[in-house]
């Protein structure tokens, strides 16, 4: 399967939170989405690993292996972590305990590596950005933003991830905090936060300002003629 095909599958997968499962003996366990609240709590996990980064895009399953060998229960938590779903099941000491010596117990190293290296690559937020070109549209916005008088205008706040995300999420949607923490998967809510439609205005002095390439890429949609010309310079191949 190719590259691209792969990531529209991923990128569907993403959309309708798609555990990946796999078994241990009898037992069937899913490795479930990261939330926001569970990649804060396995982040201190992933930290005790001592990974090497490098090595695991060179050799990512000798890392994994190598991760294993060296510190088994710490990845067997993360592994646990992985496969709890709910708020409450992850932060139950107990729940969390018996699920990672299951895996201490009945698991061997290579299997182990195999479903630690899913966790540790499992997070394509950043690819998902880029390949819908969500980066360069931000930047593009940027930009244009410069070229807006605000003189008048002030703001305040936005200087830790409470505002920057999880108060524009609830605000946003009407999302409760432990919605946003421990129900909507990461990826997905940082691409509808990232993605989100914003329109800016700007007066005929502050158009002479901008300069920036591809201008000519955004289509007005109250024109007629603009919009059927965006829409035969498409590729419908």
């Amino acid at each position: 399967m190719d590259k691209d095909k792969q990531l529209e599958l991923d990128i569907a997968d993403t959309i309708i939170d798609r555990p990946k499962g796999f078994s241990v003996g009898r037992r069937h366990f899913y490795l479930y989405p990261v939330t926001l609240g569970k990649m804060h709590l396995q982040q201190r996990v992933t930290e005790s690993l001592d990974l090497n980064k490098e090595l695991l895009q060179v050799s990512p399953y000798a890392e994994a292996l190598r991760l294993v060998e060296t510190k088994k229960e710490e990845c067997c938590l993360l592994l646990a972590y992985h496969t709890l779903q709910t708020k409450k099941e992850v932060l139950s000491n107990r729940t969390v305990t018996i699920r990672k010596n299951i895996f201490l117990r009945e698991m061997d190293n290579e299997d182990i590596a195999t479903l630690i290296l899913a966790c540790l690559t499992n997070d394509k937020t950043t690819l998902f950005i880029q390949h819908f070109g969500i980066d360069k549209e931000i930047e593009r916005m940027s930009e244009i933003a410069k070229a807006k008088e605000s003189k008048n205008t002030f703001s305040f706040g936005g200087k830790s991830i409470y505002g920057t995300l999880i108060d524009a999420a609830c605000e946003r949607y009407k999302w409760t905090f432990d919605y946003v923490l421990w129900e909507i998967s990461y990826t997905n809510l940082m691409l509808l936060m990232k993605d989100k439609v914003t329109s800016l205005y700007l007066t005929d002095e502050e158009m002479k300002k901008i300069h920036i390439n591809n201008i000519s890429e955004f289509v007005d949609g109250n024109s007629k003629a603009a919009v059927m010309n965006a829409i035969q310079g498409m590729s419908w191949k």
